[in-house]
């Protein structure tokens, strides 16, 4: 149980704000094709070997994972000991191919001085799988998916390596190594709600957030919480008017009838002035 349990402990090692998005082609050449001739892969990538089969895809990527999906090594295996046939079967289900395989090329420039275009050269295949539970041919679908890369044609070939002084070797990639991308089907339920617990869980502090935050937020939805900024805008907008009109009732402020009172009194004195000065 513990072993089954093994790959959810691996953290990626990229840096932060770093994201490992390869192409197929990039799988097969850079990846897959140095596993499989037993050379070291390229620094900071986490793609560890694992026995497919002996894990449920929960187990492979868990929930609150970082990333969306998730790469592994592992060796194919017959399913009956003199044939060719992949085995798919695990303990809780089992992966069913999903269409053809589709090969994976990539462009070879023409020579120096050539006429001729780039020429598309076969490196590998790719096949999707989807996950069911239970046993064929009974089982329930599931949102699980696996993408599969094995080696073919060029990606076969042998690759030469200097061994000292002297002559280079020549190494032959094993056949038995694939690379498997395993990830939820985008907008499934699932998938959803796993991006959301892992977006809380990097948002979220370690004690939960203190009263004026909790204050601050908006409705909650879906276990996401969002702020009403028109709202707040508007409630600060009142606050202003209130002030404004608080500090005008309370400054002196003279009325139109003490204005005019005052302007009759000062003319009755202008008039009795004039009339003793006649």
């Amino acid at each position: 149980m513990e072993a089954a349990k093994e790959p959810a402990v691996t953290k990626p090692r990229l840096p932060p704000g770093f994201r490992f998005r390869p192409t197929d082609e990039e799988l097969v050449v850079h990846y897959l094709r140095r596993r499989a001739l037993a050379s070291p892969l390229p620094a900071a990538v986490d793609i560890p070997d694992v026995r497919i089969l002996a894990h449920d895809p929960s187990d492979l990527l868990p929930p609150g994972w970082s990333e969306q999906e998730r790469y592994f090594f592992t060796c194919k295996e017959a399913k009956y000991v003199k044939g060719r046939r992949a085995n798919r079967a695990t303990g809780a289900g089992y992966w069913k191919a999903t269409g053809k395989e589709k090969p994976v090329a990539v462009a070879v420039p023409a020579r120096a001085g050539g006429q001729g275009k780039a020429q598309a050269v076969l490196v590998g295949m790719k096949r999707s799988l989807v996950f069911y539970r239970g046993k064929p041919p009974t089982g329930s679908k599931t949102d699980w998916v696996m993408h599969e890369y094995r080696l073919a044609g060029a990606g076969l070939a042998p690759c030469r390596r200097a061994a000292g002084a002297q002559a280079a070797e020549a190494s032959r990639p094993a056949e038995g190594w694939v690379l498997c991308r395993v990830f939820r089907k985008k907008g499934s339920a699932s998938a959803n709600a796993a991006t959301a617990a892992a977006a809380d869980a990097e948002a979220s502090p370690a004690d939960g957030g203190s009263d004026g935050e909790a204050e601050d937020a908006g409705e909650e939805e879906g276990g996401r919480t969002f702020i009403d900024f028109f709202a707040r805008a508007d409630a600060d907008a009142a606050g202003r008017r209130l002030q404004q009109q608080e500090r005008r009732a309370s400054s002196p402020v003279v009325s139109s009838s003490c204005l005019t009172d005052a302007s009759h009194e000062q003319h009755g004195r202008e008039q009795e002035t004039t009339s003793r000065g006649a």
